[in-house]
């Protein structure tokens, strides 16, 4: 039996996990089911079924590790665990790009977030022993950065030529399959709003639908953490809402608590999801669409090179690649309109749930902490970084002229 410590940078105490925390949620499950004792830290300390949990305070980092085996850690919380935590053998979990996400926040939060993202991503890149990503377009994204700090080099090319023990493939998984439901609605499902989604359009979409099939619905879900994920995109769909007087078909409701989100999606008929296309989009799993086919709704979505093939696999969806709303709508009428297309829709997300189940994606990870070790060559080819120098501001140079701090 291992010690696992599961550092989650989100908190889990509400109960409605967004994408990082639903995926150590059932990290935990996965890893207890292996017979692993393990414990979960997050930003809240919120219980996990089966584990010992506590918050990311520096106590709890580095009591926790000090009696743990191996370390999984993602995103930001790779700060505290490697500023307090002890050293053990590392996984870092790169599934969800967050510096690539965060881009969407210069005009409004300026400089500071990227620079703590890529100091953040940097010393993970450093300090790991193995990596963690979703896809085939950020395992290339990622050897590139293991190659700028050095950990991509001569040693463990001569070792794994693929680099597949370094970096491995783990993407997004589901639960069991639910039972068929019959689903006599015209409903559709968006579900949160990130800043890098289009929510207008989606909007727009529904309203030119609505005059081929008057019943239709479009519902929103509010994000869990609205203090640590900005909704400026949220906001405007709202205000769009209530310039066009859409009220009466477009809806905002609660997230909704992951134990409870099987019944929710059964509410709708199918999922749809927008956004304009950048180097996110190229690089970003979308867990919500692996969410959508485990609840049997068919999706319909703007081009991403991390699920369109999944979709046309399995035949559970339909890819929009011109973006307009007009398109969207008509997507929407003509899946709508045949109930026999969106059965077969439905019968592929089972299919999908098949092949996606958390312990089958995850087994990346079950290996590495059945048998937990360091890497060896992280120290051989380091690189040594240094602070970029401070430019100098009109104030520093006032107060150096009136023999102030500078």
């Amino acid at each position: 039996m291992t010690r696992v410590l599961l550092v989650c940078p989100e908190p889990l105490g509400h109960g409605q996990p967004a994408g990082v925390g639903v995926r150590f949620i059932e990290m935990a499950g996965v890893l207890l089911a292996d017979g692993h004792a393990v414990t979960v830290l997050s930003a809240d300390g919120g219980a996990v079924a089966g584990c010992r949990t506590g918050n990311l305070e520096p106590e709890s980092m580095r009591d926790s590790s000090v009696v743990a085996d191996v370390a999984v850690v993602q995103g930001h919380a790779a700060n505290a665990f490697f500023a307090h935590g002890r050293v053990i053998p590392t996984v870092i979990d790169l599934y969800d790009p967050f510096i690539i996400e965060n881009l969407h926040y210069y005009a409004t939060r300026g400089a500071e977030v990227y620079t703590h993202d890529h100091a953040t991503l940097t010393r993970s890149l450093m300090r790991g022993d193995v990596f963690l990503c979703a896809s085939a377009a950020q395992r290339l994204f990622y050897l590139g950065l293991l190659l700028a700090v050095g950990r991509l080099n001569p040693v463990a090319f001569e070792t794994d030529s693929h680099l597949g023990g370094l970096l491995r493939l783990a993407p997004f998984g589901v639960q069991p399959a639910r039972p068929a439901r019959s689903r006599p609605t015209n409903a559709i499902l968006f579900g949160g709003i990130y800043d890098w989604y289009d929510p207008i359009t989606a909007i727009d979409a529904a309203a030119i639908a609505r005059k081929s099939i008057p019943d239709i619905t479009l519902t929103f879900t509010r994000h869990p953490n609205p203090d640590s994920t900005p909704q400026g995109k949220a906001a405007e769909a709202m205000e769009h809402v209530r310039r066009r007087g859409h009220d009466q078909f477009i809806r905002f409701e609660p997230w909704v608590p992951y134990e409870q989100r099987g019944e929710f999606f059964e509410r709708h008929a199918l999922a749809m999801i927008c956004f304009p296309q950048s180097i996110e989009t190229d690089l970003s799993m979308r867990t919500r669409v692996y969410d959508f086919l485990w609840g049997g709704l068919p999706v319909i979505t703007s081009p991403a090179p991390g699920t369109d093939e999944i979709l046309l696999r399995y035949g559970t969806g339909a890819v929009v690649r011109d973006g307009s709303a007009e398109t969207f709508a008509a997507a929407i009428v003509s899946i709508l309109s045949d109930r026999d297309r969106l059965q077969e829709m439905s019968q592929g997300t089972t299919r999908f749930v098949r092949d996606h189940q958390w312990p089958l994606v995850l087994e990346p990870l079950r290996e590495f902490c059945r048998n937990p070790a360091f890497e060896k060559s992280k120290e051989a080819f380091a690189v040594e970084l240094e602070t970029p120098a401070r430019t100098e501001s009109i104030l520093d140079r006032l107060r150096r002229r009136i023999g102030g701090a500078s």
